[in-house]
């Protein structure tokens, strides 16, 4: 038996051009300009190509995220128990603050800074005269009220622009308080996308924390690397390698901590399962500590098993 389906008859039409112009039209007249050509009505009957493979507009966040976003929103920002300060503008932190679902819990000494935003908030009057003093402030307030054991200081748009020397602040102040304070030169105008973020990101934390704490690791231990427990995935990881007698060291960065990183060249395998974000870590751990490592997807039970193969 066939059957023949029609097309449901519409009870109205819609004029599409129209739509688009609707939402276009919200936007003040620059930024709708530059959004409109990422916006389609699609017509088959003529060769279309929408705009999208573009250089990022930091700021408005178009069709990926910024090389801030990159850095402290993907690979720093899930770290537990390290204060994570933007230095710019309000609203660049609250985009960072959250925004993917990682998720973490507080370690031994109870450190746990997730669920806090920590800016600068940069004004006006920042912009002119400078914000360094705004930002030694924002550190020392933040080290007499939590206590963290290390700090990192994220560059916002407006900071490359005037300026401000966060690395000499950051120099400045790791003296003066006694903990590790890491500066990342990550403004959103760096490279066309997320990309630059997390190598300004990996290549901090390799140079300032990674290798820093030489303590013995019992049994076969690995880094899981690009795993930024988004929705609690690194903790299921974790608990199949346990079944299968094999510990995880650290994980960079979901559930991310500052002593794992610090002993994270201890462990005797890397496996990487975001390639793009931190391929170059595994390569720089390999070639300074001499630790292997293996590309490895633990996305659906198939790939899952030819992981842990790989790895046995």
């Amino acid at each position: 038996m066939s059957v023949l389906l029609e097309e449901p008859k519409r009870s109205e039409e819609f004029d599409l051009e129209e739509i688009v112009e609707n939402i276009i039209r919200v936007y003040p007249t620059k930024v709708a300009r530059k959004r409109r050509r990422h916006i389609l009505a699609r017509d088959p009957s003529v060769p279309q190509e929408i705009e999208a493979n573009v250089r990022t507009v930091p700021g408005i966040i178009t069709q990926r995220g910024c090389c801030y976003a990159g850095c402290k929103g993907v690979v720093i920002g899930p770290i537990v128990d390290m204060v994570h300060i933007v230095h710019g503008p309000i609203g660049c932190s609250f985009y960072a603050w959250m925004t993917r679902r990682n998720q973490g819990v507080p370690r031994e000494d109870g450190h746990y800074f997730l669920e806090y935003c920590f800016s600068t908030d940069m004004q006006e009057e920042n912009i002119i005269f400078g914000g360094e003093k705004k930002l030694r402030a924002a550190i020392k307030e933040a080290y007499e009220i939590f206590h963290p054991k290390a700090i990192s200081i994220h560059a916002t748009c407006p900071v490359g622009l005037i300026g401000d020397d966060i690395h000499a602040v950051a120099k400045e102040m790791s003296q003066e308080l006694g903990i590790d304070i890491v500066a990342f030169s990550c403004e959103g105008y760096r490279g066309v996308s997320q990309s630059a973020g997390h190598h300004i990101a990996n290549n901090g934390l390799f140079e300032h924390i990674v290798g820093q704490d030489d303590v013995e690791l019992e049994g076969f231990t690995v880094n899981c690397l690009g795993e930024y427990n988004i929705g609690g995935d690194a903790w299921e990881i974790e608990r199949i390698l346990d079944r299968c007698g094999i510990k995880v060291a650290s994980t960079f960065s979901g559930n991310g901590s500052y002593d794992e990183f610090r002993r994270a060249h201890m462990a005797d395998v890397n496996l990487v399962q975001c390639h793009r974000s931190i391929n170059y870590m595994a390569e720089m751990m390999e070639t300074k500590f001499g630790i292997p490592w293996i590309k490895v997807n633990f996305i659906g039970v198939k790939a899952t098993s030819k992981s842990l193969r790989k790895l046995a």
